[in-house]
């Protein structure tokens, strides 16, 4: 898993307006999708095996493809490809015909007349580049957009970095914007799955390798009951009362269980004593 740098949209935009260097910023572009596709498929298959190894069966989960978005890459580069070459015959064709009138009566005169063939293939080719693109874009937003709604309910991120994108709105944008949308868009969506990767730890191998939920939520719970012991121990309390008012506080909202931990760690520490605990208790 590759974590790009966002700088490499601005130098992708900075080509793109440079005459004669629109075909590197195209490069750029593609390389761009190339890796995001590539991460998408390590992250999808990292989490469905976190959740395998869970037990977690889901049909949502299931449904979500796991390799081969590349794949929908090189149909789009295709049509592409079969777009603009189509698109050059048609404006050749124009330009030959434009190029021969001299006049204004036989501007008006002019037959224009364009093969159906040519006609057949602009409308393919131009429906299989919204095809594949809504292909792409559905890969990398809606099915990291579901699972990352998984990884919430199940406390294996703690906030929601990717945004959800309409596909078809995606590229009405990018027409309406004669194509600036995509910049904006690819800067953002490097930006939020870079952080959902590092949220989630799936760009490290070695983070998803037999881990499951269980595992997670004992590193948490582990992690929290540390940190509250450690913040208690720093402050110092006018008396007893305001202590136990405090401890209160931090382990309300935990469950039944990791309140005794922390509880019988305090105590361990000579912070509460089984009086304390008492009191405590009490209020739950």
């Amino acid at each position: 898993m590759i974590l790009l740098n966002p700088m490499i949209v601005f130098l992708g935009m900075i080509m793109y307006i440079i005459p004669y260097l629109w075909p590197l910023s195209f490069a750029i572009t593609m390389f761009i999708y190339h890796i995001l596709l590539k991460n998408r498929d390590v992250h999808v298959k990292r989490i469905k095996a976190y959740f395998k190894n869970s037990n977690i069966d889901n049909e949502d989960i299931k449904r979500i493809k796991t390799n081969n978005s590349i794949s929908y890459l090189i149909a789009y580069l295709l049509s592409y490809l079969g777009f603009t070459l189509i698109f050059i015959k048609i404006s050749n064709r124009f330009e030959k015909l434009y190029a021969s009138v001299h006049n204004i009566e036989e501007l008006k005169n002019i037959d224009v007349y364009i093969p159906d063939s040519e006609i057949f293939l602009f409308v393919l080719f131009l429906l299989l580049l919204w095809l594949t693109y809504i292909k792409i874009i559905n890969r990398l937003i809606r099915d990291q957009f579901i699972l990352q709604n998984f990884e919430i309910q199940h406390n294996l991120i703690d906030k929601a970095p990717l945004k959800y994108r309409d596909a078809n709105a995606v590229v009405i944008l990018r027409i309406v914007t004669f194509n600036l949308y995509e910049w904006f868009l690819l800067l953002s969506l490097i930006k939020e799955t870079n952080t959902l990767y590092i949220l989630s730890e799936t760009y490290k191998k070695e983070s998803f390798e037999n881990k499951t939920i269980e595992d997670n939520n004992y590193e948490k719970t582990t992690g929290k009951k540390e940190d509250i012991v450690s913040e208690i121990k720093k402050i110092k309390f006018e008396n007893k009362n305001e202590l136990l008012s405090y401890i209160f506080s931090k382990i309300s909202k935990l469950d039944i269980t990791e309140k005794f931990k922390i509880l019988s760690e305090l105590k361990n520490q000579d912070i509460i004593d089984d009086e304390d605990i008492k009191k405590i208790k009490k209020l739950f």
